[in-house]
């Protein structure tokens, strides 16, 4: 495959891709609609089966034969869903979701270089959904044959021109009771588009656009009239409302009495006996027809599709993400030479000679600084999508386990418009399924249970997600039976995870901290879903992976909530900048809670291990200069240094660094203060150093090292004796 061909593929399963979560999105929206017992929006259904045909056009295109042949199989059964010839049902609904994870198996085969044996089984279970598909396409319901159109006065030309799909809907509003309305209303030809969307959204709530066509009424060559039929339930003075026009003439389409009705029957049937249904053209008044009433069937289908997928090319650029870290890379970069020009600014500003150029180079600087936190800012926003794209999976995730577990639960989203960097989006799906997996599973009781103990039978787990300056707070709390501390540390003790002692000193916290540790998990038989105690450790590593923080709160009876907190972005990297022992080193300010002054009263040990009270919990700390086996300059040293130093070992700033569950206070001289970084490998001699990340350079030719504050926390949760880089971090 040519470079040029590949791009293209990865384009196209980019789309490919989008698609499949819009169409996840419509399946959601119809799940909750039937899961409420309420009637579901048609327009979603349609939207679900252009979604799958546009799927079918465009990997027909490029070749996807497994993705095609999926994708026109599924849209035969949406297409007998929305015209009504198969009823919506819970187990057709489970067909569908299933659907959308054959999609993603697929385009994530033909993304990388699937093996022969992976295909094949592949496509065994594309056959095998297949068949179930045309079993349940098979059930079909006739339309009812009843009077034509329920004595509604409709007239031939009309009726002559509607799609399958407008005629079906047309049907529905009739057999609920609803009133026809005929809305006459005239439109410039410059502005149809717009004023059309706005009349169609203002129509939405009160009622169902079954289609529009252009009046034999038209008198004036600068306007378009159009005939809009609308099929509500609602009363003409409030459809005359909604319209907000004094122009637009609203009318309630008459009823024929009985005798005329058995006479207009016959007529209409004839005329649709000789009258094949006249497709709207793909351009014009007419192409927006099919779109009122959720489209068309037919040719104008395609045509609109295709247009569709067009726009959304037109409107979109899609940037390799590598490609955005290599420009933000460039960014730090200048952030570097911004940061030596300063220091030269300064030097100037004390030099007689050239202080009259002090002044107009901080005006220049000024303007750069600006200049480059805005382009920063523009390549950051680039890269950030919104968590809606996690939490719209999540929802499938908790219908499907919630079923298999036979437990009825309740996804409640907020925050789903927060948004994170991308690449943190996708390896935060993993760690939230393990989440909701163990809520559901361990959580959320049976509905008898429940309802013994006063809960409502239907479960609740809500995820909310808030940005808090450059972090993201996500929150998954479900009211469930709760986590029993004492039982998660009888189960530590049993895999001598923790000793007896230990364990009878461990606060309420500690002891739920227990669960993030390989091995431990409160039930008892192990099965496909948990209980093997791996789930909250893969969460906690791959939390920690992305700089994060996790929290977890518990009451017996009551429920558990899950508090993660996560950095907007790894791609700009800010650093606390220390000095310990007279080095100088950076800290990831991602993984910086905050920074504090201790004093030697403030410092206690326990079982050799220097550690401090903050809010009432116990903060092991950690010296940067023992940790490294740095050694200060004594000998030569004069009083003032001395008397310095000696200051400064007894009062010491304590920077709080957090890693997944973890909280460790490293100790440290002096806090210089924050700058933009750009981290440079050390190369193959220096790269196995543990605590150390890499080097950095903070302008004016200075070298420092970047900590590895994962490395750090492990070797100080690991307990004393642990050996840092000694002298090669110097």
């Amino acid at each position: 495959m040519t470079v040029e061909n590949e791009k293209a593929l990865q384009e196209f399963l980019s789309e490919a891709q989008e698609i499949v979560d819009a169409f996840n999105r419509n399946l959601l929206r119809l799940d909750e609609a039937l899961r409420a017992r309420a009637p579901y929006d048609p327009d979603t259904l349609n939207d679900a089966f252009r979604a799958v045909h546009s799927l079918k056009g465009l990997s027909g295109l490029f070749g996807v034969a497994r993705l095609t042949h999926l994708a026109h199989n599924l849209e035969n059964l949406l297409d007998s869903l929305r015209l009504g010839r198969v009823a919506l049902e819970p187990a057709t609904l489970d067909l569908l979701f299933e659907a959308v994870g054959l999609f993603q198996r697929v385009i994530g085969e033909s993304a990388g270089a699937a093996n022969e044996n992976a295909e094949q089984a592949a496509q065994l279970l594309i056959d095998d959904f297949v068949g179930r598909l045309e079993r349940v396409g098979q059930k079909r319901d006739a339309e009812a044959d009843e009077a034509p159109w329920g004595g509604w006065e409709l007239d031939a030309g009309l009726l002559a021109v509607l799609t399958e799909y407008e005629e079906h809907r047309l049907r529905e509003n009739i057999r609920a009771g609803n009133t026809l309305y005929r809305i006459h209303c005239a439109f410039d030809l410059m502005t149809i588009d717009k004023e059309l969307e706005q009349l169609k959204a203002r129509l939405k709530p009160i009622g169902e656009v079954l289609t529009y066509l252009p009046s034999t009424d038209a008198a004036n060559d600068q306007q378009i009239e159009l005939d809009v039929i609308l099929g509500s339930s609602r009363a003409l003075a409030e459809v005359r409302a909604a319209v907000e026009s004094e122009s637009t003439v609203v009318v309630v389409i008459p009823r024929r009495t009985r005798g005329e009705a058995a006479v207009a029957a016959a007529a209409a049937a004839a005329v649709e006996r000789a009258a094949a249904p006249v497709e709207k053209s793909a351009s014009g008044a007419g192409a927006g027809a099919g779109d009122g009433g959720g489209g068309g069937g037919g040719g104008g289908e395609e045509d609109g599709a295709g247009e569709l997928s067009v726009r959304s090319l037109a409107q979109t650029v899609r940037v390799d993400i590598r490609k955005l870290d290599s420009l933000m890379n460039i960014v730090g970069e200048l952030a570097i030479a911004r940061a030596g020009l300063q220091q030269l600014h300064d030097q100037m500003k004390h030099d007689r000679g050239l202080q009259h150029l002090s002044r107009p180079l901080h005006e220049e600087l000024r303007a750069l600084s600006r200049r480059l936190d805005e382009l920063q800012a523009g390549i950051l926003e680039v890269r950030m999508v919104p968590l809606g794209q996690v939490f719209d999976k999540l929802s499938r995730v908790v219908r499907k386990m919630s079923r298999d577990a036979k437990k009825e639960v309740r996804l409640h989203v907020t925050g789903a418009d927060t948004e994170l960097d991308k690449l943190i989006v996708e390896e935060l799906s993993d760690p939230l399924v393990h989440v909701i997996r163990n809520c559901i599973d361990h959580g959320i009781e049976p509905a008898d249970v429940r309802r013994a103990r006063g809960k409502a039978e239907v479960g609740t787990i809500a995820i909310s997600a808030e940005q808090r300056g450059n972090h993201v707070i996500l929150t998954v709390e479900d009211d469930g039976a709760g986590i029993d501390a004492d039982r998660v540390v009888s189960k530590a003790v049993q895999r001598g995870l923790v000793d007896d002692k230990g364990a009878r000193d461990l606060s309420q916290r500690e002891a739920l901290n227990l669960i993030f540790l390989p091995g431990v998990s409160t039930k008892e038989v192990a099965d496909h879903v948990s209980g093997r105690g791996v789930g909250m450790d893969v969460v906690k590593t791959n939390i920690a992976r992305l700089s994060g923080i996790i929290d977890v709160e518990s009451e017996l009876g009551v429920g558990t909530r899950l508090t993660i907190t996560l950095p907007i972005t790894l791609a700009i990297i800010q650093a606390l900048i220390v000095r310990a022992a007279g080095r100088t080193y950076a800290i990831p300010l991602n993984s910086v809670l905050e920074s504090l002054i201790a004093t030697v009263n403030d410092v206690s040990t326990i079982e050799r291990r220097e550690v401090m009270t903050l809010r009432g919990a116990t903060l092991p700390l950690a010296r940067l200069e023992r940790l490294f086996r740095l050694k200060r300059a004594e000998s030569g040293a004069t009083a003032a240094a001395a008397a310095a130093d000696s200051g400064r070992r007894h009062r010491q700033f304590v920077v709080v660094v957090g890693l997944a569950q973890h909280r460790v206070g490293l100790m440290v001289d002096e806090l210089v203060g924050q700058q933009d970084i750009v981290v440079k490998p050390l190369g193959r001699a220096l790269s196995g150093i543990p605590g150390v990340a890499g080097a950095t350079e903070l302008g004016g030719k200075r070298t420092v090292l970047v900590l590895d504050v994962a490395a750090l926390v492990e070797e100080v949760v690991a307990g004393p004796g642990a050996r840092g880089p000694e002298e090669a971090a110097a």
